[in-house]
């Protein structure tokens, strides 16, 4: 419990806000508070100054923040040291993903996983590509698993699997009876696409930039999900990778069509920060993962 606060305290000081901290450790603002209540009623001192705008650090503040780091930071080097042998691999292992990567690609490695080392627990959080990225540089997370990671000093990415991109219609569009399709016919078609801002949209508006492609963006959706309903329901047409769409091309309620000039690669990758020694849990699991 004490270490635990102790992790609170430090992001608190690093964020200068509650809200921020909330986020990271998964938790809500009041129990942040009452994280840091606890910890100023055990050293009988204020650690920060809420009187102003802006959280301000008291001197106790500073003194409590500089030990904590470490204590932390060894108390997590403890956890490791005193790992069982490997047939009886235990602790925990913090994994982030991103919704569709969470969705699509990891169950079948995550059962795996569960059956080889049924005494790790394993803690799975969804989350958007930006907060993905803060789990894993501020130590939330012992990896991230995403698709089209942007570089990042800090990071390391391992290559999990490599997916393509598809033109996905509905059965009854007017290109149904084919099996390839070019870019270019794509100009001026009604699109359904991934949100301004996620990285799948960017390489996407690459893509269509380089091959002077203008589709008519009609819809604009953060999961590949509602994409796959609205193409069903003939509003428009979409690229998406192919794992996503398997089972509803298997189905017959959507088509896929091969883009002639690809393929254009969709890489899933796992994140962790580079200067990171990994718990064995966290070890065990990259290795399920690279097994496949």
């Amino acid at each position: 419990m004490l270490i635990r606060s102790l992790r609170i305290f430090a992001d608190l000081v690093e964020t200068r806000s509650f809200t921020l901290t909330a986020r990271r450790n998964y938790l809500t603002q009041s129990a942040i508070s009452q994280h840091l209540a606890a910890l100023e009623r055990k050293f009988a001192v204020r650690l920060l100054d809420r009187s102003r705008r802006t959280i301000g650090v008291t001197a106790a503040g500073r003194v409590l923040y500089d030990h904590a780091q470490r204590i932390v930071q060894q108390y997590t080097k403890l956890e490791a040291a005193l790992q069982k042998p490997p047939r009886e691999v235990a602790g925990s292992v913090r994994v982030v993903a991103t919704l569709t990567v969470g969705l699509y690609e990891l169950p079948p490695y995550l059962t795996a996983f569960l059956k080889q080392y049924p005494r790790i627990d394993l803690q799975v959080t969804y989350l958007k590509t930006t907060e993905l990225i803060e789990a894993v540089l501020t130590g939330r997370a012992d990896l991230g698993v995403m698709a089209n990671p942007e570089p990042n000093p800090q990071l390391h990415g391992e290559l999990l699997k490599k997916d393509r991109l598809v033109v996905v219609i509905p059965p009854r569009h007017v290109w149904a009876g084919h099996r390839h399709i070019r870019l270019a016919q794509l100009t001026g078609q009604a699109f359904i696409a991934m949100a301004p801002g996620l990285l799948t949209r960017k390489a996407l508006d690459r893509i269509f930039r380089a091959c002077q492609v203008r589709v008519k963006i009609v819809y604009a959706f953060d999961n590949v999900e509602l994409i796959k309903r609205a193409v069903e329901v003939e509003a428009g047409i979409s690229i998406l990778p192919a794992g996503t769409v398997r089972n509803e091309v298997a189905a017959g309620t959507l088509r896929q069509l091969e883009i002639r000039e690809g393929p254009f690669e969709h890489p899933i990758k796992i994140m962790t920060r580079r200067s990171e020694e990994r718990s064995l849990p966290a070890q065990k699991f990259i290795g399920s993962l690279l097994q496949g």
